[in-house]
């Protein structure tokens, strides 16, 4: 039976935190209303990406406690797994995607490798390894972060580890270093299907432009942009490994 995946292309602001914890929770519950089972936001979604400049990184340590209760808590209301984009503070600091079940069970994380040494990344330290989760309904899940679709060997590996569907939490904006195949081509290599839940909005670049997309066989099936948020809804059928019906609401 086709389960209902939903990617929250949102417009964080960066360092206004509450007011990102609204938008994420609006989208959340507004996609479980629709029938999602598995919600993706975009990476950093809480904090904005360039929040360092604004709010530098002392609360990510302070407040991550009550930030993952929340979080919890959204999960279990909503009844949905909730793939979460935040900073998060584990000895390090790290560009962070939480898994949370739907009786707000923290899953698992994955941490973005292919992270940024200077700019707005720069707070952050390299994931170790690649991720794949289980996720009831949908199957095997790869997990990455934005930049760490670029990396060949990054796809490969993960893809080894047994994957049903890969998914990408996003903050990619389009212009001279923008995605160029990627998607495309991991979800050709590997024989899977790529989501990619990217952002809208101005941060520390204009991503306004950015692109939501479901790549299959090396082509881009579905897509979206916007200036404003938007959640898109896709069904997936883990036993064709298809998937179908993409809309925005």
């Amino acid at each position: 039976m086709p389960a209902t995946v939903a990617l929250l292309h949102l417009a964080p602001r960066p360092g206004e935190i509450e007011h990102n914890q609204r938008l994420v929770a609006a989208a959340v519950k507004r996609a479980a209303s629709l029938g999602a089972r598995f919600v993706v936001s975009p990476e950093l979604v809480l904090s904005g990406y360039g929040f360092r400049d604004i709010i530098g990184t002392d609360w990510i340590a302070e407040d991550q406690a009550a930030r993952t209760a929340w979080a919890q808590d959204l999960a279990r209301q909503a009844s949905v797994f909730l793939l979460l984009g935040t900073p998060e503070a584990d000895g390090r600091l790290f560009n962070s995607l939480i898994l949370f079940g739907p009786d707000g069970t923290r899953i698992g994380h994955h941490r973005k490798i292919m992270v940024l040494k200077v700019g707005s990344e720069s707070w952050s330290t390299a994931g170790g390894q690649p991720t794949v989760m289980t996720v009831d309904g949908i199957g095997r899940v790869g997990l990455f972060v934005c930049a760490d679709m670029y990396s060949r060997r990054l796809v490969d590996e993960t893809a080894a580890a047994g994957v049903d569907l890969m998914v990408s939490s996003a903050a990619w904006a389009p212009g001279h270093h923008g995605p160029n195949g990627e998607w495309e081509r991991a979800s050709l290599e590997v024989e899977r299907p790529v989501l990619v839940c990217n952002r809208t909005g101005v941060d520390a670049m204009d991503f306004t432009g950015s692109r939501s997309v479901a790549a299959i066989n090396g082509t881009i099936a579905f897509t979206h942009s916007s200036p404003d948020s938007a959640t898109i809804l896709v069904e997936w059928n883990r036993t064709a490994r298809s998937l179908a019906n993409w809309r925005v609401v």
